[in-house]
């Protein structure tokens, strides 16, 4: 689906404590990344991951799936978004990270094709 919720990653100062949680509350599974300290929820019905703390009041983020990483930046500053985290590459696509006129936090998503 074109701009649907791609991912999503939940902040955590400790992985490990994180991980015993939710596997203890819902059963989700984990699988470590390419990442250091990054793992992969594996059973949620969406793809999402325990991402290490940036900064201090920093809640989940939500990935949405878009065909153009560059167009999708370029087309949220204009609408007055700010960059948290500029385009990054991974082995299966590309991520960013902005920030919405009133501060909340979301991702964008592109598969490598």
């Amino acid at each position: 689906m074109a701009n649907g919720v791609e991912y999503f990653e939940i902040p955590a100062d400790e992985a490990g404590e994180l991980k015993e949680f939710y596997s203890s509350l819902f059963g989700w599974q984990f699988e470590q990344s390419e990442m250091a300290d990054y793992w992969y929820i594996k059973n949620a019905d969406i793809s999402g991951g325990l991402a290490p703390k940036e900064t201090p009041g920093q809640m989940p983020t939500v990935f949405v799936d878009v065909e153009s990483i560059d167009d999708y930046l370029e087309k949220a500053e204009k609408l007055g978004a700010e960059v948290v985290k500029g385009m990054q590459e991974m082995s299966n696509g590309y991520f960013a990270v902005l920030e919405d006129p009133q501060g909340n936090t979301f991702g964008i998503w592109q598969d490598k094709k």
